[in-house]
């Protein structure tokens, strides 16, 4: 019989250094396959995440069977969807490129006579579809989130107010891999035997 167990209760804090801990790359990058493992320097993040974090939404719709009695003996699946959503904190080329996709994000370097200029092109189409990945810790412990295939498939208000950075919320959609999985999440307790 399963006991209590500390090292199982798990915040889910962003794992940053020097870059954020949401990650995309290209489909067909591999996938790291633990918590821990490193990622393909072809993943790329864009920055901070708002203190809101990440969430992940699973909606499950299930269409129930009933006997001739009326008691329900069975639910079937009949949809399913999963989600991801946050805030880029960030107004990067990567954060932009993110919500808007790669193609709408232009960017002049800084000259002598001005800084960095970049152009955003907003426009009724939706970002390509990419690999992600969400980094998280708590203490030793680790916790990854892996999208093999995700579309930013909304974007919500976007507020310009004196008193916050400016967001982009996110909405990432997740579709099936190759297994008939739309999420991966991996642990990692941090607790290693001598």
């Amino acid at each position: 019989m399963a006991g209590i167990d500390i090292s199982k209760v798990l915040v889910g804090a962003p794992d940053q250094g020097v870059t954020g801990a949401i990650f995309d790359a290209p489909v067909g990058t591999p996938l790291p396959e633990s918590a821990t493992a490193q990622l393909d320097e072809k993943f790329s993040s864009s920055g901070y995440v708002d203190k809101d974090g990440v969430t992940l939404a699973i909606d499950r719709s299930t269409t129930e069977i009933p006997d001739w009695s009326l008691k329900t003996i069975r639910a079937v699946l009949e949809k399913f969807k999963a989600t991801l959503s946050w805030n880029e904190s960030q107004m990067s080329k990567e954060a932009l490129g993110h919500a808007f996709g790669e193609g709408c994000v232009h960017v002049e370097k800084a000259t002598a006579d001005h800084g960095e200029r970049t152009k955003l092109d907003v426009r009724a189409e939706l970002p390509p579809v990419r690999s992600w990945v969400v980094n998280m810790k708590d203490g030793k412990a680790r916790m990854r989130i892996v999208v093999p295939l995700g579309q930013v498939t909304d974007v919500d208000e976007l507020k310009f107010v004196a008193n916050d950075a400016i967001k982009l919320p996110i909405t990432l959609t997740t579709y099936l891999d190759e297994h008939g999985t739309n999420v991966y999440i991996y642990t990692d307790d941090g607790v290693v035997t001598k």
